[in-house]
Parts: C-alpha cells; structure tokens; sequence
C-alpha cells in the first residue's frame, strides 16, 4: 500500500508537471494570424490543394515557436495572410501569388487594433504539394514558401516589439535579415537588394540601417507616446503623433533610400491619420497637411480631407467584434516595464 501511494503521488508531480508544461506551449506561440487563400481565378476542379496550402500556412504561423519570450493568450500579435493566386502548374506544383501581408497592435485601454505593416508582395513564386509539411531552420534555406512566410513574420515582430521599447525590434530584424540572406545565396535574384529597391533584400537593408534610426524612432514614438497615451490624454497623443511625422521628415533629409520606409508607414497608417486629426483637439491643420503632402504626395486625396468634414477616431477594425482589454497595457506588453519618462526631439 505505501509503495502504492508513494507511485500515485510521484504520477501525480510528473502529471502536474506535463500540465505545466502543456500550458505553457499552449500560450507560448506569437501569432493569431488568419490565413485566406483565393483561387477563384484557377481553372479545374481540385481546389483542395489551396485549401490543403491554407490550413498549412495558418499551422506553420500559429505552431512555431519564433521567439524566447513567453506570449500570454491577449498578447499574441493578430495578423492576416492572403494570398490572390494567379497561376498554378500541377506539373511543376509551382504556384505564383500576390501576397498581402497584414499584422496589427493593439492600444493601450481600448479595443481598437491599429494596423502595424500593410505589405504586399506582387509576384510571389513557390512550390507547393497537397499535405505537404512545411519545415523551417532559421539557419539554412530550405523553400522560398516558409523563408517568405518567416521573413514577414521577424518583420512583424521587429515592428511589433519596437512600438513598445524603442530600439526593441533590432533583433528580430537581424533575424530576418539571416533568412534573406540564405535565400540570396541560393540564386533567388528577388531576395537581393537592390540600392533603392523595394524588395525582401531592400527592406531589411533599410531597417538595419544606422541612418534609418529615425523610422525606428516613429514607430516607437507614433504607437507608445501616441495613440496609447490618447485613452488618458487625447490633446497630448495627437501631438506625440506629430512628432512621430516630424521624425519622418529628418528620416527623409537623412537616408536618402528611406522613400520605401516612408511609404510602408503610410501605406498601413493614412486612414488612420485622417480620423485622429479630423476632430477632438485642435491642432494646426494646414502644417500637419503640408508635412504629409511632402512625405506621402500619393495620398494627396486623403491629406485633403483633413480641410474640411468630421470623422471618426480610430474605432474597433470593421468586422471584428472584440471586447476592450482592461488588462492591456504596455507595462505588461513583451515583459517590458513602462517608461517613465519621454525623450523628445525638436
């Protein structure tokens, strides 16, 4: 009987060790990320490939580990992956896509995700079998699918961690720049930069880049100092966010090549500009609209609508119904303690 019970008890200690473990793989992965496949262009009738291609991708996102650090459940990063397929050979299984990359953030005392990266890669090629299982080593190259798939994600991350810790995000952009460089060296002429360029090559250039520290700075600036501080005070987050666009104007006389940085700002931030400055505070209309005329002119048609009308302030992203995070905020974010004072830069 004694023998018994000291068996039962030491299952028990392994078994409450397993569930610890068990808990924590289960809130150890990074991402929440929705993978959508289109393929609506294809010609024939199996379209289970894509299907198989989807729940591949969603799996290989959401299961991987891609960092050390612990993600609780509501810190997990929501992104969105889709792919508009444009040609498929059965023969080859080579599929060529668009790829639009989506990851967001969420605000400090609110429900609202605001969108972090909008990337798009317009012409993207890779091998794919039905079922088949998708491997990654951040060391070697194995696919142009999976090293695509974790170079956004390290991305992602970088931007991620930078919005709450300035200078945060280096690692994970060194880590991304390992897997474009494995890529290159195995002939992908599309990983390679290409001074000026706006390719995989050409981003992680720019983002470790010394003289891009300006981007880092708005990025950290425009998501920390402002739109979190916007719940407790609205007047000093917009003006935060206006030093954010000011950075990006010393990020422009300073590095030469950071046209894409600007413009991948813009392409996931002008909507979102447009309705914080649209109404509450006050604030000089006609200097903000000229500094973003001169930073992002293809969005001259949204500059413009700052000059007259209402609109709203950023709200709950259309079609997603969450629930306002009470216990989010940035002290808790990524294990990070909250800063306690802002440096500022005229």
């Amino acid at each position: 009987m004694t023998f018994l019970m000291k068996s039962l008890n030491s299952m028990n200690k392994y078994l409450f060790l397993f569930l610890i473990l068990l808990g924590w793989s289960a809130t150890a992965q990074e991402f929440k990320c929705n993978v959508t496949i289109d393929a609506s262009g294809i010609q024939g009738s199996n379209k289970q490939i894509f299907k198989s291609l989807e729940r591949s991708i969603e799996e290989f996102v959401n299961n991987n580990r891609w960092t050390d650090k612990r993600f609780l459940p509501y810190e997990k990063i929501k992104c969105d992956i889709i792919l508009n397929v444009k040609s498929y050979d059965r023969k080859s299984n080579e599929i060529t896509s668009e790829l639009y990359f989506r990851s967001y953030r969420p605000i400090y005392k609110s429900d609202y995700q605001t969108l972090l990266l909008n990337l798009i890669d317009k012409n993207f090629k890779f091998q794919y079998q039905q079922f088949q299982k998708l491997d990654f080593n951040p060391e070697f190259f194995t696919d142009n699918l999976t090293s695509t798939l974790a170079f956004y994600l390290y991305v992602a991350l970088g931007h991620d961690f930078e919005s709450f810790k300035q200078d945060a995000g280096r690692p994970f952009f060194e880590k991304a720049e390992i897997v474009q460089k494995n890529a290159a060296q195995n002939g992908l002429t599309e990983w390679e930069a290409k001074n000026g360029g706006t390719g995989k090559g050409d981003l992680i250039e720019l983002l470790l880049d010394e003289q891009s520290k300006y981007y880092h700075k708005t990025i950290y600036t425009y998501h920390r100092w402002g739109l979190d501080k916007m719940a407790d005070n609205l007047k000093l987050g917009k003006s935060n966010i206006i030093t954010a666009i000011n950075y990006l104007s010393k990020l422009k006389m300073e590095n030469r090549n950071a046209s894409y940085l600007i413009k991948i700002f813009f392409d996931a931030k002008s909507d979102e500009i447009v309705q914080i400055f649209k109404e509450g505070p006050r604030v000089n209309l006609n200097y903000i609209v000229n500094k973003l005329e001169s930073l992002a002119p293809n969005y001259h048609f949204k500059w413009q609508e700052l000059k007259g009308g209402n609109a709203r302030l950023p709200r709950t992203n259309e079609g997603e119904k969450t629930n306002p995070r009470k216990n989010f905020g940035p002290p808790r974010m990524r294990g990070m303690q909250e800063e306690k004072s802002q440096e500022k830069e005229k």
